[in-house]
């Protein structure tokens, strides 16, 4: 290979690098001013809606987080997604234990054409009196000031969805290797306060672990008609949001929510590969681009650190410094989102694992006909 081209790779590699670092960087910062916000402790009700299928082991304690809030004016609604476990029952409890403040009903079948979650939140919206609607997973814990916190945050930036990062919880190496995975899209390459900043809808990201909506703007826009089957039902709500000329805040919420998504190496892997594959939009030629890329910026220079490969000649000093730039980006995003302290030494294996799930995702949804997940289908 030609001296020219290589000192072209290395210095493409490390130009990526810089990049990537001053991303993640300026998104830390834009995190860290969405913490300083003083939480309301009254104000417009708040309705909190939790979609809950086969969530008997996991529902309780967030629940208790929930009555334990410091917001005065606020309803839990939850929904039973034709569980096949004790959810209904454990919902039944707390409707006889705390009735003014809790609500419970059971989900009609799944109609044609709708995927689970969005059509539980889309039926217990249609519940809801209240002025804001906070939508949030059965698998999440609030610490009492989250609907307070979110509620100024709605109130700064006058808007018309709020949603951020929570503290993902990671205790096993299993987790760990896979989880972080999640952050790519904003350390790569979305500088999150453009979020609110401006109004194309490619601009916009959400999670679905917490999002608040203005009741009245989520009515206008037909609630979740118009993502009833998509896997990553959070992001492309976000983007019917910015269609609809809406202001989305994306915030640091890692002190108002803990959530541990997954609790073995195969669900990480299955959750992973449900929601990435279709936020590509489901292209083979993205996925296949991405495949070639990650090696070359990301292996390689780690490879070089360790092994010496002198055919490489004029690229290695640029490769060398890529690797050093990749792992202080990655200490950077582990001492912000708390993550477990290696994870920053061990961000290859997550690339790989992040490989693994879009293949997957691709092979399920063109071979099989989908994840299942939950006990059902999706594409």
């Amino acid at each position: 290979m030609s001296t020219t081209i290589l000192t072209a790779y290395g210095v493409v590699t490390f130009a990526a690098c810089i990049f990537f670092f001053f991303i993640t960087v300026s998104n830390i910062v834009w995190l860290m001013h969405t913490l300083s916000i003083v939480p309301k402790k009254a104000g417009p009700s708040v309705a909190v809606l939790i979609p809950a299928r086969n969530e008997a082991l996991r529902i309780r304690p967030c629940l208790d987080s929930l009555l334990q809030q410091d917001y005065s004016s606020y309803q839990i609604y939850v929904i039973d997604d034709n569980s096949t476990d004790e959810t209904w029952e454990i919902l039944k409890d707390y409707m006889l234990r705390y009735p003014r403040k809790f609500k419970a009903f059971k989900a009609e079948p799944l109609p044609e054409g709708w995927y689970g979650k969005p059509h539980a939140l889309q039926e217990l919206a249609g519940h809801v009196k209240e002025d804001y609607m906070l939508c949030t997973d059965a698998d999440t814990t609030h610490r009492p000031d989250s609907i307070g916190k979110a509620m100024s945050l709605a109130e700064r930036y006058s808007a018309d969805l709020v949603t951020g990062y929570v503290h993902h919880l990671m205790p096993s190496f299993a987790e760990a290797s896979v989880v972080p995975s999640i952050y790519l899209l904003t350390m790569l390459g979305l500088p999150l306060y453009l979020i609110s900043g401006t109004k194309s809808p490619l601009m916009s990201h959400a999670i679905g672990q917490f999002m608040l909506f203005r009741r009245s703007f989520f009515e206008k826009i037909g609630g979740y008609e118009k993502v009833k089957h998509q896997a990553t039902e959070d992001v492309k709500m976000a983007r019917v949001v910015k269609k609809h000329g809406g202001k989305i805040v994306f915030a640091d919420l890692r002190d108002m929510v803990d959530c541990r998504m997954y609790t073995t190496y195969k669900g990480a892997i299955r959750g992973i590969a449900k929601n990435a594959y279709d936020y590509l939009g489901k292209n083979l030629i993205i996925l296949f681009l991405g495949t070639v890329a990650v090696p070359l910026i990301f292996f390689i220079p780690v490879i070089v650190c360790f092994v010496n490969i002198p055919s490489l000649g004029p690229a290695l000093p640029f490769l060398k410094a890529s690797a050093i730039l990749s792992f202080y980006t990655w200490a950077l995003e582990t001492i912000d989102r708390r993550l477990p302290w290696y994870v920053a030494f061990i961000y290859p294996l997550i690339f790989v694992n992040t490989l693994s799930s879009l293949w997957r995702g691709f092979r399920s949804v063109n071979k099989e006909g989908g994840i299942e997940w939950k006990g059902r289908k999706v594409k």
